[in-house]
């Protein structure tokens, strides 16, 4: 039983790498690039980031790049917190040749959290490459129910004197 379950672990060990989180910075463009060559088999990498703004809109992308068998096949692309996922990746195109476009678009996202982002897949042989780039902005405010009850007892005191005028 233990011979069993040590030749299982050594197989899953060879087939599966994990390489240690990647922390990934945006410039002042708000711009975050990031890319990989991952060894030939099946791979999960990580990197981990924070946004630059209180409440930013994150939208994000990854491409696959083949020169001959030379193949990235994502089966996931995904972002989380740290304990829960947030948001999935998804799959934009594949064109002839097999590249791959993943893509997130406007995800909200809270300053002051480090968040990861995951590529789960496999890579046909050594020297296979992908690209990605995250890019944020400031999301636009949802002003707060106590402003928009203000703006509205505004427009009807103004609504209410106009029609007092049309009335006298």
């Amino acid at each position: 039983m233990k011979k069993t379950l040590l030749a299982a672990a050594i197989a899953l060990s060879t087939t599966f790498a994990s390489a240690a989180p990647v922390s990934i910075a945006f410039d002042a463009d708000d711009t975050a690039a990031f890319w990989s060559k991952p060894a030939a088999g099946s791979f999960t990498d990580e990197y981990v980031f924070t946004v630059p703004y209180q409440l930013s809109a994150l939208s994000a992308s990854v491409t696959t790049s083949i020169v001959g068998n030379r193949d990235i096949d994502f089966s996931r692309v995904y972002l989380t917190d740290g304990s829960s996922t947030l948001f999935n990746f998804l799959q934009t195109s594949t064109d002839a040749t097999g590249s791959e476009q993943w893509a997130l678009t406007d995800a909200p996202l809270l300053a002051g959290i480090n968040y990861h982002l995951f590529l789960e897949g496999s890579s046909a042989a050594t020297g296979a490459l992908y690209a990605g780039e995250l890019s944020v902005m400031p999301a636009s405010a949802v002003p707060e129910p106590g402003s928009v009850a203000l703006v509205l007892a505004g427009l009807g005191a103004a609504g209410l004197v106009g029609w007092r005028r049309r009335r006298a």
